[in-house]
């Protein structure tokens, strides 16, 4: 692998590509449950676009944050291409901006409303693009857990569930609300253990505006909600899928107790990856339950 397409792997952020991944999934998995159908190809667009969007705010929010200095080279988090020399800030912001594009070039291949899905597309790019960007931009103001929970849990869930069963049910909503909860943490978590850098950069977010034991509360009100709603799928009928995300529950409890007794930065950096694959195995688990 040639260090140019390292430095892009790193750029993207790699793992963060799983949420958008198991969201879409999810998504689709209950339309299946519902509709003993699915449209791979319409299901294959959503990913796409839903990746294609996280790609880009991803690196747009690095080409921004280094030019507000909200990256500086002593972050407890993992080295960013910009400042470690390995891109360009030019090559950083217009990748982002081609992520960006090609999302809003997908519903022109789609057979369904291009206008309303070209809609949505640009509405949730702008949004990415607002993530960091623009005069009010959402993550400095301590929205980004709304952002998420909005675009990860409505949009990334609802959106496939839509599109392949043209409705939208209460168990619908119960995934994607489950899901945009867990889509936080991996952003909750960061912000905690970014309290002092986000502070000096006039970073508002919520761990800033009341604290690292409210950032700490936060964490867990996101890791254990998700398996308290969990117990809403006997109401639909569906009691493996209520039972099944529980297998998860030995290594929520491990990574809220490092939580809890924690504030130093390389120390939580070991268990960003496992919030991002609890999210992602709570979906596979949700999705397995559900087709049993």
């Amino acid at each position: 692998m040639t260090t140019a397409m390292r430095a892009w792997l790193m750029a993207v952020r790699l793992p963060t590509l799983l949420i958008p991944t198991i969201q879409v999934a999810t998504g689709t998995g209950v339309a299946y449950a519902y509709a003993e159908s699915v449209n791979w190809l319409l299901a294959f667009y959503a990913w796409l676009v839903a990746v294609c969007v996280t790609i880009g705010t991803n690196l747009i929010n690095d080409a921004i944050d280094y030019e507000k200095g909200g990256d500086p080279v002593n972050r407890f988090g993992k080295p960013k291409v910009i400042n470690a020399g390995l891109l360009s800030h030019t090559q950083v912001f217009w990748g982002g901006m081609l992520a960006f594009a090609v999302a809003c070039a997908v519903p022109l291949a789609l057979d369904v409303d291009q206008l309303t899905c070209f809609l949505i597309v640009l509405l949730c790019v702008v949004c990415g693009y607002c993530y960091t960007g623009g005069p009010y931009p959402i993550s400095y103001l301590g929205l980004s857990e709304l952002f998420i929970l909005i675009f990860y849990g409505g949009v990334c869930v609802i959106v496939p569930f839509y599109a392949q069963t043209y409705m939208i049910n209460g168990a619908i909503i119960l995934a994607a609300l489950q899901m945009g909860l867990l889509a936080i943490i991996p952003n909750a978590l960061n912000n905690f253990r970014d309290v002092a850098v986000d502070t000096a950069a006039h970073k508002r977010t919520l761990a800033v505006r009341f604290g690292q034991e409210f950032a700490r509360m936060e964490l867990m009100v996101l890791a254990i909600t998700p398996f308290i709603l969990n117990l809403g799928w006997l109401f639909f009928e569906k009691s493996m899928a209520a039972l099944m995300p529980w297998l998860l529950a030995p290594f929520v409890y491990l990574f809220l107790r490092v939580i809890w007794n924690n504030t130093s930065g390389h120390i939580l950096n070991r268990y960003f990856a496992m919030s991002v694959l609890i999210h992602f195995f709570f979906g596979i688990l949700l999705i397995t339950g559900l087709l049993i």
